[in-house]
């Protein structure tokens, strides 16, 4: 029954949507409810991401795979690289509008802080009534979902110093591709995998997206077909270099080393985020997607992220620490899918209503 995912996804995305005929645009493109939908959509494929690895990975082990979601093993930082990209471009273009930077640590840091500290605390103490071991630092091993929320929060404080207090077009520019270059080195060195820098960069190509938005959109419309099967045909050959390297370095005639695997990956991973959120931009000129499933998802995107690792580990095969004994295994992958989605929107939406109410009422007190 867990096939029934795949079409049921594809009717999520379309139902609503709006294709254009030749020489017609869909010019709200890259508006707040456009993407916002999008967004939606990308944070349930990313539940399904991880619902993936604790199902079918392939470095699990043999007794714990169940295949069915293979597809979406490897999709996750694809989806992560669309999140970044339309942060970049909405706080770019947000940045224009009088009072933006006022109380900005309230009105941007603290509403994406508070609910990951709620988060990280729920699994700490699951963690320590349960009596699981933690081998990793315990910011990170208890809740390994954790390190989107200071890459964003390192992300909204650099454009901050940068559009704030810099205030020099070609130097604010400069100094945010070189701040955001600094993250990549550090995570690469000290981060436990490529997730934590493969996507990151995409908030900066979001800004440049959205300082030559007119341009950029002029330029794609002229020969549309042959770049979207560009964008296409790099994605999908990168994507495959990136998660697959071992088959593809054999089938390039070429010699597997460690340290090849490493850069492939990673080189892979880089182009691969880069062009599917082009490819996706390109679609978008195409097909105007939109509904009230998505726009309701789109809606506490964020809260979506943080919550639905819980339910993830609470019903997987082990809870954080892949050695200790589950607390409740759901081991037929359509039900597991399934509940975890059911208690995920609901729980995901009361804690965005939470923060809404909190911020609200600190917006009021000022």
């Amino acid at each position: 029954m867990h096939l029934l995912f795949y079409p049921a996804l594809l009717v999520l995305l379309f139902w609503g949507s709006h294709p254009y005929k030749k020489g017609e645009w869909n010019e709200e493109v890259l508006s707040f409810s456009h993407t916002k939908a999008f967004l939606g959509y990308c944070a349930i494929l990313i539940l399904f991401h991880h619902a993936s690895q604790r199902t079918c990975a392939p470095w699990l082990m043999p007794v714990r795979i169940h295949h069915g979601l293979d597809a979406f093993v490897f999709a996750g930082y694809l989806c992560v690289a669309v999140f970044f990209f339309c942060s970049g471009y909405g706080v770019y273009a947000a940045h224009f509008k009088e009072g933006f930077f006022d109380h900005f640590i309230k009105r941007r840091i603290m509403p994406v802080l508070t609910p990951m500290v709620i988060m990280w605390l729920v699994f700490f103490a699951i963690e320590k009534v349960r009596k699981i071991p933690v081998y990793k630092p315990v910011w990170l091993g208890t809740y390994n979902y954790i390190w989107y929320v200071p890459a964003m929060i390192y992300l909204y404080a650099l454009f901050y110093l940068c559009f704030k207090i810099i205030k020099k077009g070609r130097l604010s520019m400069a100094v945010m591709i070189i701040g955001t270059l600094l993250h990549f080195i550090l995570c690469m060195l000290f981060g436990p995998g490529t997730w934590w820098y493969n996507t990151p960069f995409l908030f900066v190509l979001g800004i440049v997206a959205a300082r030559h938005k007119e341009g950029m959109l002029a330029l794609f419309k002229k020969a549309y077909p042959l770049w979207l099967l560009l964008s296409f045909v790099i994605t999908a050959g990168a994507f495959a270099y990136a998660n697959y390297y071992s088959a593809v370095i054999v089938l390039l005639g070429g010699h597997y080393t460690d340290a090849g695997h490493f850069w492939g990956e990673l080189i892979g991973q880089l182009i691969s985020a880069a062009t599917f959120v082009w490819f996706v931009l390109l679609a978008g000129m195409k097909i105007r997607i939109g509904n009230p499933v998505l726009k309701f998802l789109g809606s506490f995107t964020l809260e979506f992220y943080l919550v639905h690792p819980l339910f993830i580990q609470l019903f997987g095969f082990a809870f954080v620490n892949d050695m200790t004994k589950p607390i409740f295994y759901i081991k037929n992958q359509f039900l597991y899918v399934l509940v975890s989605i059911l208690l995920t929107v609901p729980i995901a939406y009361g804690l965005h209503l939470l923060m809404m109410r909190i911020w609200k009422r600190e917006k009021h007190s000022k």
